[in-house]
């Protein structure tokens, strides 16, 4: 055995003694759609004339041969081999175009004489960050309608990648990512279906540490969700004896209401309200004490099912009202049957508004003059001391006389005289009724001028 062993390494050594690799593949890292070359360089001696093959191999699997690549792949041409041989060597290049994820693995430079394979490189590990297709990210539901109660699927759908993404729904919620086959990374999201989910949509996003550029989202379709009547009387059953009253049936539902039914119980005469086309308002059209503690009931259905929602009417009377107290007659039928109502009276200690009002002004006034009275007087006092200190006051007398002279000039062709006039003004109270301010007295006096008849004084 052991000189078998040795007959073959031998052998071996003959063949190859003269063969070696002076280049081997590296490893490399490239990024998806970007461009890699991989190359082994093989030397003999030039008096060697045996004929060598060359040969890739990815992950124990030939791709290409010589120059030539495996026909099934022949329609990757996003990569392509070349030859070269001289007399001593031979260059051998997998030269990638545009790298696939499909590309990443561990690749092997073999050397082959008459399909034999007599030396193989070491394996070179190409690294392709891997970008997902341009169609993903994937956002899909389990179903396209569920209805109230059903379980609600949601899943985000990404090509499974090396590195992996992340996929992250963007409500915040955490959730496993699953790989499917291999092939594809899933994220899911589970719901209970319900009305407030009608209409919801759900984005995913998808990322990668490794290449920043990509972020990408997706959007589920809007939820369908059927869910039976949700039914609402906004209106209380508190309404005057003698008014119309309003009872409005609201709903939401999907699919939309098919029906209205209304009940009354102890049951009304038809001729005691009214329902309009539509079903959904019911109308009384003259509320009497009779009907005090009657329930209304209003049901609502679509094909998901039905719902109801009731009011009691309370039926108010004319209250009386005095200065002292209010009192108010109930007629409550909830304990007893409708043809023994009790009445009770409540007495209202509070006080009303028109007195509130009263007592509020009254203290707003009696709160100015409190404020005015020091205010008042104040200023009065600030004016005496300003009078006192800058002005002199003089009492004028009651009566007071201004005397006031004149003189008449004489007419032409008169005497030669001057007639001389004495008037005063009196000045007399308010109080005192006199005709004239002014009392003209005319004197005896005369002034002659003998030698002039320029008609001047002297």
């Amino acid at each position: 055995m052991l000189r078998f062993v040795f007959a073959v390494n031998v052998l071996l050594f003959r063949f190859t003694s003269c063969l070696l690799f002076d280049e081997h593949p590296l490893n490399s890292t490239v990024q998806a759609e970007g461009a890699v070359s991989l190359t082994c360089i093989v030397e003999y001696k030039t008096n060697d004339e045996i004929q060598y093959d060359m040969k890739w191999k990815k992950d124990e699997e030939y791709i290409a041969t010589n120059g030539n690549i495996v026909d099934n792949l022949k329609d990757s041409s996003h990569f392509i081999v070349t030859i070269r041989r001289s007399s001593t060597r031979i260059k051998f290049d997998l030269v990638f175009v545009s790298v696939w994820n499909t590309d990443r693995g561990f690749y092997q430079c073999d050397v082959f004489k008459t399909e034999n394979i007599v030396l193989a490189s070491t394996k070179a590990f190409l690294d392709v960050i891997q970008i997902p297709g341009d169609k993903y990210p994937l956002c899909t539901a389990s179903k396209d309608v569920y209805t109230e109660g059903d379980d609600v699927m949601l899943f985000c759908v990404s090509e499974y990648t090396e590195p992996a993404v992340t996929l992250r729904w963007n409500d915040g919620a955490t959730h496993v990512v699953e790989i499917v086959h291999g092939e594809t990374a899933r994220l899911q999201k589970r719901l209970i279906a319900n009305p407030d989910l009608n209409g919801y949509k759900a984005v995913c996003s998808m990322t990668n540490e490794h290449i920043p550029d990509l972020n990408r989202t997706c959007i589920t379709q809007p939820l369908t969700i059927y869910y039976k009547p949700r039914v609402c009387i906004p209106q209380t059953g508190l309404i005057s004896a003698g008014k119309q009253a309003f009872f409005i049936c609201d709903t939401t539902a999907n699919p939309a209401v098919t029906r209205y039914t209304w009940l009354t119980l102890p049951p009304l005469d038809k001729t005691e309200y009214n329902i309009d086309n539509t079903g959904h308002i019911l109308m009384l059209s003259n509320p009497t004490m009779k009907q005090d503690g009657t329930v209304i009931t209003c049901t609502a259905e679509n094909r998901i099912g039905t719902s109801s929602k009731n009011v009691t009417l309370t039926i108010q009377s004319d209250t009386v009202t005095s200065a002292q107290d209010t009192v108010i007659i109930n007629y409550n039928g909830n304990n007893k049957s409708r043809g023994n109502n009790t009445v009770n009276k409540e007495t209202s200690t509070g006080l009303s508004t028109d007195v509130i009002v009263i007592i509020i002004v009254a203290c707003v006034v009696l709160l100015v003059i409190i404020v005015m009275i020091p205010v008042y007087y104040y200023c009065l006092c600030s004016r005496n001391i300003t009078t006192n200190q800058t002005t002199t006051i003089v009492h004028q007398p009651e009566v007071y006389f201004e005397p006031r002279d004149r003189m008449t000039l004489p007419l032409p062709r008169t005497r030669d005289a001057t007639i001389w006039r004495r008037s005063f003004a009196a000045q007399a109270p308010d109080d005192k009724e006199v005709d004239a301010m002014y009392l003209e007295i005319q004197s005896n006096h005369y002034i002659y001028a003998a030698t002039s008849r320029s008609n001047t004084m002297r």
